[in-house]
């Protein structure tokens, strides 16, 4: 997050139209320098962290490890690096609020609906 910080030049902690910003001067310019997509989607799962009172985890699978954000305490979990990533990659135009609020809405009903282990 500090290199998204550093690039976006504003101090932390970046606000969802600082990252929205760097997203859009990344798929304009088309950047797929890995450590800058790994800045932007932490940038963007602290979004969701501070939005929903997530918490940071590491999720191993079938695939590997990465970096999360998940309810607290609970197994279900997004990939906020992945999200940005993938998307950036395919060169999508997103509206990171909506997202955020989307991903945490879709979470949240999991959650409600039940069925989602304590970690």
């Amino acid at each position: 997050m500090n290199l998204a910080a550093r690039v976006s030049g504003v101090p932390r902690p970046l606000g969802i139209h600082n990252v929205q910003d760097l997203y859009d001067g990344f798929l304009a310019e088309r950047l797929e320098r890995e450590d800058a997509l790994i800045a932007l989607g932490l940038s963007f799962g602290e979004q969701i962290v501070r939005t929903a009172d997530f918490e940071w985890v590491r999720v191993s699978d079938e695939y590997g490890e990465e970096t999360c954000v998940a309810p607290r305490g609970k197994t279900v979990h997004c990939a906020p690096i992945s999200m940005i990533k993938k998307r950036l990659m395919r060169g999508e135009v997103v509206d990171l609020a909506r997202l955020r609020d989307h991903t945490i809405e879709v979470i949240l009903k999991s959650l409600a609906d039940g069925g989602v282990a304590d970690r």
